[in-house]
């Protein structure tokens, strides 16, 4: 049986595996997020996205589950005011979650953001409102967020317990916000993509 030093190492490097696999995740992210956005994905240019990557804890507060996925966004570095009814706040997120040892596999969909209030203090934003999140007994609506990005380099999203019945544990979701040269080379593949997928060619084969 491991130890406690032995259990807690091991739960360092695997998180640190996960981050390194949130690289990876990049990568593979354009096909998830084109297939969300495959017809106006021109229209959301200066948008942002990348991936999941985080382990949270049990209701007993060890660690118990990896979460993989993506999220995409348009309100990193802006203020309320650049938003309107006609340019609303977004956020969306799409996250796969599984047990430490590869059991209980499911999904869960964050979407319909309403932004109520944005604070910053050193280098740390914090994006709070609420969501609607997909849960095993259905979507459940209006569940506050407070979506943090660290340095324009970290995201957290911490959701109420109480609604999500403590689903996601006691710590955030933590996901990574790529290098803008990774988004405008991948914004780029998925307008190029767009665009085949709606070629008079592609519109005849299908």
């Amino acid at each position: 049986m491991l130890s406690k030093y032995s259990f807690r190492k091991s739960v360092l490097l695997f998180t640190a595996l996960v981050v390194v696999m949130g690289g990876i995740t990049v990568a593979i992210t354009p096909v998830n997020v084109s297939e969300a956005y495959s017809k106006n994905w021109e229209d959301h240019k200066g948008w942002i996205f990348g991936p999941i990557s985080s382990i949270q804890n049990n209701k007993e507060g060890e660690p118990a589950w990896i979460l993989s996925g993506h999220w995409v966004t348009n309100i990193i570095n802006k203020t309320k005011d650049s938003f309107n009814q006609s340019n609303p706040a977004k956020f969306d997120s799409w996250i796969n979650m599984v047990m430490l040892n590869g059991s209980a596999m499911h999904k869960h969909t964050i979407s319909n953001f309403s932004l109520s209030d944005i604070t910053s203090q050193d280098k740390t934003t914090s994006y709070k409102g609420t969501v609607t999140i997909t849960l095993k007994e259905g979507p459940v609506k209006e569940v506050p967020i407070e979506i943090k990005v660290m340095d324009n380099h970290a995201i957290g999203l911490s959701l109420d317990t109480t609604k999500t019945n403590n689903h996601f544990g006691n710590t955030p979701i933590y996901g990574i916000i790529p290098p803008k040269a990774d988004i405008v080379k991948m914004m780029s593949h998925m307008g190029n993509k767009t665009k085949m997928d709606m070629s008079p060619e592609n519109k005849t084969s299908q």
